[in-house]
């Protein structure tokens, strides 16, 4: 096999309340084509053309090069041409996309048979939580937990549309997790309990008008909102024009509101109120991808 390309999609993690254990994955696509070579070369193309690594450093090859290494492969160097579509830094799973598609182009293309469970367990190790790289993956939406072991079950992709309002503005994962507390009291914790219940029940079972009732969050969501200028008002606007729910994707700056119908409405609400905060934004409105990774 001299080369293999993969379409990755971009995610969007928590869904409110499910902080580090939901994730769903969205018709938005970044392409990796990676094949051997005798020194390793990276051409990139759209989102972080002139920022990216074109080097060892570049994640794409950083992962690929562990999977090698996992499956005992000795490889000389790389040859990678990427296509992004996923904007940087923004809370979409650019990272998270940049690691599945390393991990699922080098696994194919030394044919180390690598199962997705495996493959998830190395990306969750590789990005340090999953609810990114297990949407990228698997599709649809996905529920992880850990204890000695990852667990993650993958459930079909809802009937929804996502609308996504991108600031012009980055948010490092770092960055916004550091602005979070390191502990947070039990009544808090039973509240997001109750709520990532509920926000599954309600995605699981199609009943998409009881999904606003479950996305309050008071786990990441109050700590980050400072982040995120006019964070409330965006939601206000989404849901007076017609979503079901709206919440940060990921750790923002972006945010997503859910939908079935009014989609384009929803997306100038949404883009109205950041531009009444001060911020510019751009707006997509992409359906759930219930594929995941997919070789091409």
């Amino acid at each position: 096999m001299t080369s293999v390309t993969v379409r990755i999609p971009a995610t969007t993690a928590n869904l409110g309340p499910g902080f580090d254990a939901l994730g769903m994955a969205m018709g938005l696509y970044n392409e990796v084509e990676l094949a051997l070579a005798d020194e390793t070369t990276v051409e990139i193309s759209g989102e972080g053309e002139g920022t990216l690594p074109r080097d060892s450093r570049h994640l794409i090859l950083s992962s690929a090069q562990q999977l090698a290494e996992e499956a005992g492969k000795s490889v000389a160097g790389w040859r990678l041409s990427q296509v992004n579509r996923i904007p940087l830094a923004r809370g979409m799973g650019s990272s998270s996309a940049a690691i599945v598609g390393g991990l699922v182009a080098a696994n194919e293309l030394l044919a180390s048979g690598l199962s997705r469970e495996a493959l998830l367990d190395l990306a969750a190790r590789i990005e340090g939580h999953p609810d990114n790289v297990a949407p990228a993956i698997y599709g649809g939406l996905t529920v992880c937990c850990a204890n000695e072991s990852l667990c993650c079950l993958p459930l079909p992709a809802p009937c929804l549309r996502v609308i996504l309002a991108v600031p012009d503005f980055e948010v490092s994962t770092e960055a916004a997790r550091k602005v979070m507390p390191r502990e947070i009291s039990h009544s808090d914790g039973v509240f997001n309990a109750m709520h990532v219940a509920m926000v599954v029940a309600s995605l699981a079972s199609g009943r998409y008008d009881l999904l606003g009732c479950g996305m309050h969050d008071k786990l990441h969501q109050p700590y980050r909102a400072h982040l995120v200028p006019g964070f409330e008002q965006v939601i206000e606007a989404a849901l007076e024009a017609g979503a079901y729910a709206a919440c940060l994707s990921g750790s923002g700056p972006t945010m997503a509101a859910f939908a079935d119908e009014s989609e384009e409405a929803i997306a100038a609400a949404m883009c109205q109120a950041f531009l009444e905060a001060g911020v510019q934004c751009q707006t997509l409105v992409v359906p759930v991808d219930a594929e995941g990774a997919k070789v091409l």
